[in-house]
């Protein structure tokens, strides 16, 4: 990879920032420098993108789908980046020497945005979104519903967004923001800027006004300023970020995932677990079990072959090999051995006499951390647990599940407050008492947690964040002069 330094995206330029901050890749080598945004070019931005908000609102949205359908185009073409033409092969690359994601994941992800980018799919995530179902209302931002006429008005002139580095899809939540006619200033990962980067720029050479889309890395100190200054924000994080922006409405967070897989079979056959097992497996190590949506917790409520479904998944966990992330056939990811050191640590302090890893003895050996020269792996880890252990809703960067069999609780209790429940029964009636728990977000039944949609709710529709519903009479003047 030839580019030197990452610059940032303003003003409908690329901007090299006097601050630099050198990307470190798995090999610990020096990937390139990222340009950094000091807070006073973020306070500066603000205004700006905020003030592309009536233009944007201004446009027909079926030329908003023009543009982001050839930004799909733009984004696999090789692309000018700082004075160096780039491929998407290349950009991969450097997304799995940063990340240690296999290529192969990476490929996949990026591969997805020109599918999103058609025009039949934008049509469709607008839709979904539109309180309607219709394209008209984001033009009009007036409709018709149940016989009763609304005005439909967007809660902020732009909004803030900082998102996480686990994968190159989240991307989407923030630069798709401009498709809903409101200006985003996305502040980047360090650890993966380039997905997101490659996204701005392409729209920008497709024909979205550069105002309404600004590309920042900055320092996590400025993260707060950019969520909190702009009229609407989006942040990712742990629990402490969760409570840090709780009571503000303006803001909207996402945190841990908690996702899990809920196994009710009263009668288990054959098929049917061999099937239950693969849709586990499967939950829990998509993409290397990096996502949110990746199962972190399997609840066995089946009255019978606990023993053997615990023992087909974790075998199958087991059986996966630590290669090179830059070989396709790689499935796990890799990290910096010091990094993986201590979160390793950080793990075993929180495992005591009351967990027993079942994939251990598939592996032959005891621990999960497994380091080959400069490169470390966690490898896929299945955890047994009591239902009371803290442990029983931990998740990691890597395919890591526990599982546990109620016995004290309702299976219900132990599921609640998963982001994604896959639910793994034969009566599939029995999922309506799931839908009704607000804590759970996304529901698939016999199918997998990643099952994933655009256009689906991720935590709500991004619309419903974006925009609110208002009592109108917007055309009284024509009731007056009746």
């Amino acid at each position: 990879m030839a580019i030197s330094t990452l610059p940032l995206l303003k003003n409908g330029e690329e901007y090299l920032s006097q601050s630099k901050k050198t990307i470190k890749g798995i090999h610990d080598e020096n990937l390139l420098e990222v340009s950094i945004a000091p807070e006073i070019l973020v306070q500066m931005a603000l205004p700006i993108n905020k003030g592309s908000f009536h233009h944007l609102q201004s446009m027909p949205i079926d030329d908003i789908i023009d543009i982001y359908s050839e930004a799909g185009k733009i984004f696999m073409d090789d692309m000018l980046i700082n004075g160096v033409n780039t491929s998407v092969d290349e950009w991969s690359e450097l997304i799995t020497l940063s990340t240690g994601m296999p290529i192969r994941f990476v490929r996949n992800a990026l591969n997805l945005i020109p599918h999103i980018f058609r025009k039949s799919e934008l049509k469709k995530i607008l839709r979904a979104n539109s309180p309607t179902g219709n394209l008209g209302i984001y033009d009009n931002f007036v409709d018709v519903r149940g016989g009763t006429r609304f005005g439909w008005t967007p809660r902020g002139k732009n909004v803030g967004v900082a998102l996480p580095g686990n994968h190159p899809a989240v991307s989407l939540l923030g630069t798709l923001i401009p498709l809903f006619k409101i200006p985003a200033l996305i502040r980047a990962s360090s650890s993966e800027p380039f997905t997101s980067f490659r996204i701005c720029k392409a729209l920008w050479e497709a024909g979205l006004p550069p105002e309404s889309l600004f590309h920042f890395t900055t320092d996590h100190s400025v993260v707060d300023t950019i969520v909190r200054k702009s009229d609407l924000g989006i942040i990712f994080g742990n629990e402490w970020i969760l409570k840090a922006y709780e009571h503000d409405s303006r803001i909207k967070t996402y945190g841990p995932g908690r996702s899990k897989v809920l196994v009710e079979i009263e009668n288990m056959t054959p098929s049917l677990l061999d099937l239950s097992v693969e849709l586990a497996y499967q939950s829990i190590n998509y993409d290397t079990g990096r996502g949110c949506i990746n199962a972190s917790g399997i609840i066995y409520n089946s009255p019978d072959n606990y023993e053997e479904f615990r023992d087909k998944l974790a075998e199958k966990l087991a059986s996966l090999q630590p290669l090179d992330p830059m070989d396709p056939k790689a499935e796990i990811s890799a990290m910096n051995p010091d990094a993986a050191r201590g979160l390793n640590k950080f793990i075993q302090s929180r495992m005591d006499s009351g967990v027993k890893d079942i994939t251990a003895k598939f592996r032959g050996k005891e621990g999960f951390l497994y380091i080959d020269g400069d490169l470390a792996f966690f490898m896929p880890t299945l955890l047994e647990l009591g239902e009371d252990h803290q442990m029983r809703t931990d998740e990691y960067p890597f395919a890591f599940g526990t599982i546990c069999k109620p016995s004290d609780y309702y299976a219900d209790e132990l599921v609640s407050d998963s982001l994604s429940l896959s639910y793994l029964s034969d009566n599939p009636q029995k999922a309506k008492r799931l839908l009704n728990d607000p804590s759970i977000h996304k529901l698939f039944v016999n199918d997998q947690t990643f099952t994933m949609q655009v256009s689906a709710p991720h935590e709500g529709f991004q619309a419903d964040f974006l925009y609110e519903a208002k009592a109108s009479n917007y055309d009284g003047i024509n009731n007056l002069l009746k």
